[in-house]
């Protein structure tokens, strides 16, 4: 069914990013970052002009949540009719890069407004050397990794020349007739999986206690399905209950160096990374004091399957990829990965990760919630690491280069106080650590030994 049956100004949210959405309770905030650095020259004023002459390209960035009273519909993306946009624009000032990730870590720790659209775009000025920071922030019910590479790259150029787009129609928001949407819904062919979301909003909105009790029951042991796939986790410093606050941190490594080390490993550049990841968590629990006892953590991978043609929304499943933290050679590491890796995509394990991503948005919203809830009481993951693909040439905004992009990654169940967001970007990785405040140790340590871990592959390829 297209956006047009729903309603004018309306389209419907995907699986996956209702379930980001139910995901938010508690101290999780799912609002996803980047750090885009820019050498001297940009200004705020400059930000602005460029956000107002390419905001058209993203309509999605003047709709809102519209949900539904109770939960008791799956929400929807309306146009909002009180959009302003300097609303969305914010300016601050720090003094130096040393306090570039503590401005991050504030940012991080608060929740975007739901009732305007969900985004931010902070400017901050006063990094080393007059540089600038643009800091894009939005829910992940907005936008996934590879998605949010793609909106920025609606503000950025090629090239120092800025790109000359045809000048927008004007703006008028669409209004919502739910009454006109109920009657598309009901008079409309369907198609299967179609019939199953309108079944699924009617099952919803029966509210007997019949009902509430078997969609529990349901959620509950698919939840429990899930889990039997794999182990638990082993308890690590990193999956204690979690505050609403975060601390962030930022590194970045030379790109050639760490393919070179993943190839002659017989792996990725992806599997070079996740090595090195593991080195981090190495040297991070030794000076936590803890031995695991044989026993590896596990990442959570998110996995693109987004295909061409699709915009905005999530697009992605998921695979738990065991660390050998026990093996101190990096080289070997990898190859470690690599065999693993090969192993799990010729496998049923993305197909799963699919599921876990439709079923908590195919499912009425009471089974939504229940199933977040369930999966976050278990512990089958010790962290999430990120890794997107980003452009390999230089951008530009209004012709200032832009330098560096660190991504940050939302904390997510609340007992993962850990997250590592990785972007390559123009011949170099950047990594966004992002921390629970209260980790101990702190994300100060965990820095440290992953830009160790990095330095071990780029200079041992």
């Amino acid at each position: 069914m297209s956006a047009s049956e729903i309603g004018p100004g309306e389209n419907r949210l995907s699986p996956a990013d209702r379930a980001s959405l139910q995901a938010e309770r508690g101290p999780i905030n799912m609002a996803v970052a980047g750090v885009l650095v820019f050498e001297p020259g940009l200004t705020f004023e400059r930000v602005a002009a460029r956000v107002a002459e390419r905001l058209h390209l993203v309509p999605r960035y003047r709709q809102k949540l519209d949900e539904a009273p109770l939960g008791l519909a799956q929400p929807t993306w309306i146009d909002d009719a009180g959009f302003d946009l300097h609303w969305h624009l914010r300016r601050a000032r720090v003094d130096g890069d040393a306090e570039l990730p503590g401005y991050v870590a504030r940012e991080m720790s608060r929740r975007l407004d739901r009732s305007r659209p969900l985004w931010e775009l902070h400017v901050v000025e006063g990094l080393d050397d007059g540089r600038t920071a643009v800091i894009p922030k939005m829910h992940h019910a907005l936008v996934d990794g590879l998605a949010a590479v793609g909106i920025g790259m609606v503000l950025l150029d090629p090239t120092p020349e800025p790109l000359v787009l045809p000048e927008p129609e004007e703006w008028r928001p669409r209004e919502t007739d739910l009454r006109r949407r109920l009657t598309a819904l009901a008079s409309a062919p369907l198609s299967r999986a179609q019939r199953l979301v309108l079944d699924s909003t009617q099952r919803a909105l029966d509210t007997s206690p019949r009902r509430a009790a078997e969609d529990v029951r349901r959620a509950t042991e698919l939840a429990t399905e899930l889990t039997r796939a794999r182990p638990q986790a082993p308890m690590t410093p990193l999956n204690r209950p979690i505050s609403p606050n975060r601390r962030a941190a930022l590194t970045s490594a030379p790109l050639a160096p760490l393919k070179a080390a993943g190839k002659a490993a017989g792996g990725t550049v992806n599997d070079a990374l996740l090595a090195a990841v593991a080195g981090m968590l190495r040297e991070y629990l030794a000076a936590a004091g803890v031995d695991l006892g044989g026993r590896e953590p596990v990442a959570l991978v998110p996995v693109s399957i987004r295909r061409e043609g699709d915009e905005g929304g999530n697009r992605i499943s998921t695979v738990f990829v065991d660390l050998p933290i026990g093996e101190p050679d990096p080289a070997a590491r990898i190859a470690t990965i690599a065999a693993a890796m090969r192993e799990l995509k010729g496998s049923a394990a993305i197909r799963a990760g699919a599921l876990l991503v439709g079923a908590t948005g195919q499912a009425p919203p009471v089974v939504s919630s229940v199933l977040v809830r369930a999966m976050g009481s278990v512990r089958a993951f010790n962290l999430v690491v990120s890794n997107v693909p980003g452009p390999q040439q230089p951008f530009y905004m209004d012709g200032i280069r832009m330098t560096a992009v660190y991504p940050a990654v939302p904390l997510n169940p609340s007992n993962q106080g850990l997250s590592v967001g990785i972007l390559s970007y123009d011949g170099a990785i950047h990594a966004g650590l992002l921390a629970d405040a209260r980790l101990d140790p702190g994300v100060d340590v965990a820095v440290t030994a992953l830009t160790g871990a990095l330095t071990d592959l780029t200079q041992n390829p």
